[in-house]
């Protein structure tokens, strides 16, 4: 028998936003930030050898061919959006399909003092600009990572960021200053929010191979935001750099979302 070293284990590991089935649902059509979290994680998981998580292409696929499957795993993922509990039931029988033993729940949502129900950024971004709103909103990302064999949590964290800016103005008027802050979001998710879940994902299943990442529960300034911060546009920069695209083309009128 032939005995493989450590570092060649491979980890399977289904990655899962809460959003996975809500696509094009908010009036600007963008992907939830809990999608954009998730194809991040999985983009870093595959980047390596260590953690391997199917696309959410794949996901969705494997649940669109299995109607008893879909409808569970899709209240299980309404249920912790909500509540924050998990179906491990539910977990275990998608994590069954790839071969895996770890599912890692994924959901976002923007915290609102004395609020009944959870909002995501797009329909805060939608009220706002509607409305003419100014609040200090703040946008909270959970991460759980799954035993799903022995219906543990292996790790969890959660992670906020203050999304309106120093004005507590949330607000976009016109297409270009919405995509400004898709990209925005994009740029926070890939840079520091899923770099920072993924690795702790890592060290769950191979401690010391990377870095330990502090955990917070509010993500304050320091040295690391601050170096984000100086090599990604700001989102100020991002809408006048749109509001400019947008200038130079033909006058076709707003761009219309949503129907």
């Amino acid at each position: 028998m032939t005995l493989l070293p450590a570092d060649a284990l491979t980890f399977n590991v289904v990655v899962l936003p809460v959003d996975l089935n809500n696509i094009c649902e908010n009036y600007y059509c963008y992907p939830e930030v809990s999608e954009i979290v998730a194809q991040d994680l999985i983009t870093y998981f595959n980047s390596g050898a260590k953690v391997h998580s199917p696309a959410l292409f794949e996901v969705r696929k494997t649940l669109a061919q299995n109607a008893s499957l879909k409808s569970s795993t899709e209240n299980a993922l309404k249920k912790f959006g909500r509540t924050e509990v998990i179906d491990f039931p539910a977990m275990k029988a998608i994590a069954r399909q790839f071969s895996a033993n770890s599912v890692l729940l994924v959901s976002n949502s923007v915290v609102i003092e004395n609020a009944g129900v959870k909002r995501n950024v797009w329909e805060i971004l939608e009220l706002s600009s509607a409305l003419n709103i100014s609040y200090p909103y703040v946008m909270e990302t959970n991460a759980v990572l799954i035993d799903t064999v022995n219906d543990l949590v292996m790790w969890s964290g959660s992670y906020t960021k203050k999304i309106s800016d120093n004005n507590d103005n949330f607000t976009a008027e016109n297409s270009a200053r919405s995509y400004a802050k898709v990209s925005y979001l994009r740029a926070y998710s890939e840079d520091i929010l899923a770099k920072t879940i993924a690795q702790n994902v890592v060290l769950r299943f191979f401690p010391k191979t990377v870095n330990p990442v502090i955990e917070k529960k509010d993500v304050k300034p320091s040295g690391s935001y601050f170096r984000y911060e100086s090599t990604t546009p700001t989102l100020n920069k991002l809408q006048e750099k749109e509001e400019e695209k947008q200038n130079r083309e033909d006058n076709y009128g707003e761009m219309i979302y949503g129907i």
